[in-house]
């Protein structure tokens, strides 16, 4: 793993300060890009070596970058290899963290239209116009992207940071019998199926993705319309969940179609729209529950 800050003269120091010394604590190895290589000096005056220049820098070396606040955003906001820079992290959805004004530069690269974040205050209706939902809030993340507004929030900006970073220990049986569900039901070809792996996630092999990697996949099958289950959008995602409900609950088949057609008048699993697709989950989920107090009180009763 592979992280690269981005910044310039006038940064904001802690917003600096904190993710590289807490990279380098963790042994991950970080860059700090600008627009020239050289020193670059904080608000307060601690000064850091920009090693790299943003022409220089290869995105797909990397897979975390930071934007820090401060004044520097608004310098490098219009530097067009930065901004192809950022367009590159949103395609590939690797993990973007922007803090304070940093999200000035989201905005810039047009990629915030339909996400949530927050910001400095005072930059909120930039986001705003920029297609984004902003959120008052210490830190939100809304799948790759991380936010924050002010240093105070440094502590939870960090801690979601850092989440990112856990090394894998490879993905259970169980997310990679779903991998091969989705193949198999939409009939892709191993070429066709490689190619999306390597396309979404770097890697030709289910065996090589790690947690981060596996949840990039299922969000392109599940936002794709090409694998919903039907025109009404029940996605693989729902399905396998379903089915996962189905076998700690020790349903058969006929019991969950006599569930179907009782409450939705279904007579699958296929029929299901989204909407209800989320219900049937949540009924599920509250079955067990009951099932697991139940089965709590019995043992209480027997001793």
């Amino acid at each position: 793993m592979k992280a690269l800050i981005v910044s310039a003269d006038e940064f904001e120091d802690s917003e600096l300060l904190f993710p590289y010394y807490r990279f380098l604590e963790e042994d991950i190895e970080i860059d700090i890009a600008s627009s020239t290589i050289g020193p670059i000096i904080g608000k307060h005056g601690y000064r850091f070596l920009a090693t790299i220049s943003l022409a220089q820098v290869d995105p797909a070396a990397y897979d975390i970058l930071i934007l820090p606040g401060g004044k520097a955003p608004a310098l490098l906001r219009k530097d067009v290899k930065l901004l192809a820079l950022v367009r590159h992290f949103f395609e590939k959805g690797k993990t973007v963290a922007a803090i304070c004004h940093g999200p000035q530069i989201l905005a810039s690269a047009g990629v915030l239209t339909g996400r949530k974040a927050t910001c400095y205050r005072e930059v909120a209706e930039e986001l705003q116009e920029a297609g984004c939902t902003y959120r008052d809030e210490q830190v939100v993340v809304d799948d790759n992207l991380i936010t924050s507004r002010t240093p105070a929030d440094l502590p939870a900006f960090m801690r979601e940071l850092m989440k990112r970073c856990r090394k894998s220990t490879g993905i259970d049986k169980k997310k990679l019998a779903l991998i091969h569900i989705v193949k198999r039901e939409l009939n892709l070809s191993d070429q066709e199926y490689r190619d999306i792996l390597d396309q979404v996630t770097g890697v030709r092999s289910a065996k090589d993705l790690d947690e981060m990697a596996f949840q990039r996949l299922l969000r392109y099958f599940t936002r794709s319309k090409r694998y919903q289950i039907n025109q009404y959008g029940l996605t693989f995602r729902q399905k396998y969940f379903i089915k996962h409900l189905l076998e700690d609950l020790r349903w058969d088949d006929q019991h969950l179609l006599n569930f179907l057609k009782k409450y939705y008048q279904k007579t699958g699993i296929d029929e299901l729209t989204k909407a209800e697709a989320s219900k049937v989950i949540e009924s599920l989920k509250n079955i067990m529950k009951h099932a697991i107090k139940g089965s709590q009180a019995d043992s209480e009763k027997q001793t």
